[in-house]
């Protein structure tokens, strides 16, 4: 099948299923390679030291991407960062603890999956058959979701290494979590994939286009689906604003259903969201956290705890973080992991990203519009960021890293055309055609 594919498509495709199955289905442990004991705290990743399903099929899309000549680009802060992460490891951290380790290799895995998420982006944005193929890939990958997660709310009793979770749907309050193991996560993955397919909504192609929009309304049933607050919000957010300003001839019609579809949405999702934030209106432990944090990082901003040891090292004079949650702040929690610099390198191409698409908005078009998509994306992403840690923990940073640098790649440029410039191009043909009949 693999070899199918690649004839086909080229070696992106088989990447890209290697990736969605790894990262986007089975995010899993698969073997422990160095266990401690039960007790030890952990944060971004597992306390022991595991071989991760994510990471693995990062490895290997990347050595997919080199047989078939293709290039793994990286941005040079990241490239740095990995240089001065791993010199850390063996000075700032004295040699480091099993469980720093764990957390070593789950952002390390973070870089290489921005190196492959950047060449299937330039083969995806090169070709219309890969880009139908790409959308087609990820609609399984979210019906295989919903399917999921329609049995948890009928109360089906899947097997654990399925749902990577042994919580009941009573645990959750009514909320999904599909193969993921915790509705946060999968509202997480389902907003990828939505940023991921958005700009193909625009796509002057209409098979691709129609298939782009059927993954971004099932991404939002499915995100609804998971009660997620601030991942809701972010999806909101996103949509209400592509929605306003959909580019093309039939933006008009388009704007229509997909407000109709959202409003229909917001009616039904909103109560949920708002039953969950009046039973937790004081944000839990949060503050306490972040009074931690502040602290913490007031003493140590250049050094930081080491990854994955932020709740093993503030935990012992907080009580809030000793009972096993760190700050509820990516931003945070990673500078107090990190340092200030090493967490620094690490955002830069996000930065970089969120300033390449401010600059290229008023010609989005010639980058399928790849630009909007970042700056309308930018809010919900700060409300992910400022509001929960999860976007960095080992199940999501992988996918979120590889999305950055798929949609990255449009900075290269973009072969496909957008709706805008087919139309304009159709129309200028007609004109030519009726000039010559006269």
């Amino acid at each position: 099948m693999a070899i199918a594919i690649e004839r086909r498509f080229g070696f992106a495709a088989v990447a890209l299923l290697i990736v969605l199955v790894g990262a986007a289905i089975f995010p899993r442990s698969l073997i422990t390679l160095v266990a401690v004991p039960e007790a030890t705290p952990y944060d971004i990743a597992p306390a022991s030291l595991a071989l991760q399903t994510q990471i693995v099929a990062f490895v290997l899309a990347a050595v997919v991407i080199l047989i078939g000549r293709g290039r793994l680009k990286f941005a040079g802060a990241l490239v740095v960062f990995a240089i001065l992460l791993t010199g850390a490891m063996f000075t700032s951290w004295g040699g480091g603890t099993i469980p720093q380790w764990s957390g070593y290799f789950v952002l390390m895995g973070a870089v290489l999956a921005y190196g492959v998420g950047s060449a299937i982006g330039r083969e995806v944005f090169s070709s219309s058959d890969l880009a139908r193929f790409f959308l087609l890939v990820i609609l399984a990958v979210l019906l295989l979701q919903f399917a999921v997660a329609l049995l948890q709310l009928l109360g089906v009793s899947l097997p654990t290494g399925l749902v990577n979770s042994d919580r009941t749907l009573e645990q959750t309050v009514g909320r999904v979590s599909g193969t993921i193991g915790h509705p946060a996560n999968l509202s997480k993955v389902t907003f990828v994939l939505m940023l991921l397919s958005l700009p193909f909504t625009a796509a002057g192609d209409r098979k691709i286009r129609r298939l782009a929009f059927v993954c971004v309304a099932l991404a939002a049933l499915l995100g609804g689906l998971t009660v997620s607050r601030a991942n809701l919000v972010a999806m909101f957010v996103l949509l209400t604003a592509w929605i306003l300003t959909f580019p093309g001839r039939a933006r008009v019609g388009t704007r229509a259903v997909g407000a109709i579809g959202l409003v229909g949405a917001t009616a039904v999702f909103a109560p949920l969201v708002l039953d969950r934030f009046e039973d937790d209106a004081e944000g839990g432990l949060r503050p306490l956290l972040l009074d931690a944090a502040l602290r913490h990082l007031s003493n140590d901003v250049w050094i930081g705890t080491g990854p994955n040891a932020y709740v093993a090292v503030v935990g012992q004079s907080d009580a809030a973080t000793a009972s096993g949650y760190p700050v509820h702040n990516g931003f945070l929690l990673l500078t107090a992991e990190l340092g200030w610099l090493l967490a620094a390198l690490f955002f830069v191409p996000l930065a970089v990203l969120v300033g390449w698409g401010f600059r290229r908005l008023r010609r989005s078009s010639e980058f399928l519009h790849v630009p909007r998509v970042i700056v309308y994306a930018t809010p919900g992403v700060a409300v992910i960021f400022l509001t929960g840690w999860g976007m960095i923990s080992v199940l999501i940073i992988g996918l979120w890293m590889f999305a950055l640098g798929f949609l990255g790649a449009a900075r290269g440029g973009v072969s496909l055309t957008s709706v805008g410039d087919s139309e304009l191009r159709h129309n200028t043909s007609r004109s030519y055609e009726t000039d010559s009949a006269r």
